[in-house]
């Protein structure tokens, strides 16, 4: 009779390998995502210039001219929104797809497929003459993004009821690292790659090289290390019918099974509608408001990913069991409403004088703290949350739905904020975002606290 695996392995080397490769993904996931963030002004100009006077132009061209803000063309920030949710809109599709999937025939094949694509896509970047092939790369990436459902499915596998949440934070973290090093490399590198255009390449390969040479490195390590933690397979049976699944998950996002699993998905929609158009929109108003230049930018990123770190890797894992999912979600939204108005209301200042002796007094700076300690606590307790709530033949269905919504949140919110900065005022539209987390807020009241025993 084979021996059924237990989820309490999860400080065995077998389960701590499949943590690590699992984190590794979500690093690489994160990287792909945010890395273009500090690079979105300079390179819309770059493939505008290349396009001359092409499809790319007439496009911009058709978006009316308004007069510059802190020396920022604010036509780039609405489209540029509109470019950063191509990558989400294909996660929302995808995420409940790979993760129902993965519950059929496993995590392991699902994560070779998808990563194995994400590489494929990081490739096409490195040669992105064009804004066609780099909108290419981004459909490709984005596909293959909804692997996160898969990885996070991969961690309530391998961990307890009682120690989900500590599993969770392995995900946060892998979050957290992934937005310090993804935009670092995007900002950093900008300076060192300029000179690229005589090897066929563009001005922003090197950051692609690097990512397309992390995704091969995941690759190789799923393919020797990676064991299948979905029970039902890894147990050798074999015998065990597919699942029935609905016929095109996404739409499960209407019909979820459970309240509790419901109203996180709603609240976690609402929050990440909001964050994302904060995330983006946010190296537009480092330049509006400091004269930030994606080098500097990238600076920004790493104080907010060590930030985050810290946060999930020491408050997360520390105060779960005592305190509870649901009270330190309340607490991270309480921050980011918090971090929204401070950025909002942050006077301007030269670069000079923002990295001066006032550097540690700026309001812009507790602004930026207070948004990484929002995100630090709510994003990992949102997973356990969800993951705590769904039986284990439907951690990575439901997984994925949470994926899903996040997914698009960041199609939406992008695109929402950016128009609304567009329209009217950076102050505005963080001013507005402050109010509207008042709804998940409240929502986060009604989601019941799960039980962490076995």
């Amino acid at each position: 009779m084979a021996d059924t695996p237990k989820q309490s392995t999860s400080g065995t080397s077998g389960a701590r390998t499949g943590l690590g490769i699992v984190f590794l993904t979500i690093f690489i996931d994160l990287v792909g995502f945010s890395i273009i963030f500090p690079l979105f002004p300079a390179m819309l100009d770059y493939y505008l210039a290349q396009d001359g006077d092409g499809m790319l132009a007439s496009l911009l061209s058709s978006i009316p001219n308004k007069p510059l803000v802190g020396g920022l063309d604010v036509r780039t920030v609405l489209f540029g929104g509109i470019l950063g949710s191509l990558y989400s809109l294909l996660q929302f599709i995808f995420a409940p797809i790979w993760g129902g999937l993965s519950d059929r025939i496993g995590r392991r094949k699902v994560l070779k497929y998808t990563v194995a694509a994400t590489a494929l896509g990081y490739a096409v970047w490195i040669f992105s003459s064009n804004f066609w092939l780099l909108a290419a790369s981004r459909i490709i990436a984005g596909v293959a993004s909804g692997n996160i459902a898969v990885a996070t499915a991969s961690v309530a596998d391998l961990t307890t009821r009682e120690n989900r949440s500590k599993g969770m934070a392995i995900v946060g973290i892998a979050f957290g690292l992934g937005f310090v090093v993804g935009p670092a490399i995007g900002g950093i590198s900008s300076a060192w790659s300029a000179n690229w255009s005589g090897f066929g390449l563009n001005p922003f390969s090197f950051p692609a090289i690097i990512s397309f040479s992390l995704a091969l490195i995941n690759l190789v390590q799923i393919q020797g290390r990676f064991k299948e933690t979905l029970p039902r397979l890894s147990d050798q049976a074999g015998n065990t019918p597919p699942r029935e699944t609905s016929r095109y998950p996404v739409f499960s996002l209407l019909h979820v099974g459970t309240r509790p699993v419901m109203l996180v998905c709603l609240l976690h929609l609402i929050f990440f509608t909001v964050f994302s158009g904060m995330e983006f929109t946010l190296t537009f108003l480092a330049k509006e408001r400091l004269g930030f230049t994606a080098e500097y930018n990238g600076y920004m990123f790493i104080v907010i990913g060590i930030t985050m770190i810290l946060v999930q890797g020491i408050l997360v894992r520390r105060l779960a069991k005592p305190v509870g999912e649901k009270n330190l979600t309340l607490v991270g939204i309480i921050f980011a409403m918090a971090a929204f108005w401070l950025l909002a209301t942050a006077p301007a200042a030269e670069v000079d004088a923002f990295f001066s002796g006032a550097f540690f007094q700026s309001q812009f700076l507790v602004g930026l703290v207070c948004m990484s300690f929002a995100i630090g606590l709510v994003s990992p307790c949102i997973s356990a949350l969800v993951s705590l709530h769904s039986p284990p033949d439907q951690q990575g269905r439901n997984l994925g739905l949470l994926r899903s919504a996040g997914a698009l949140a960041r199609v939406v919110g992008p695109i929402l904020a950016a128009s609304l900065y567009f329209a009217k005022s950076a102050g505005l539209a963080y001013q507005a975002g402050a109010f509207i987390l008042l709804l998940p807020f409240v929502l986060t009241l009604f989601v019941k606290s799960p039980e962490q025993k076995n």
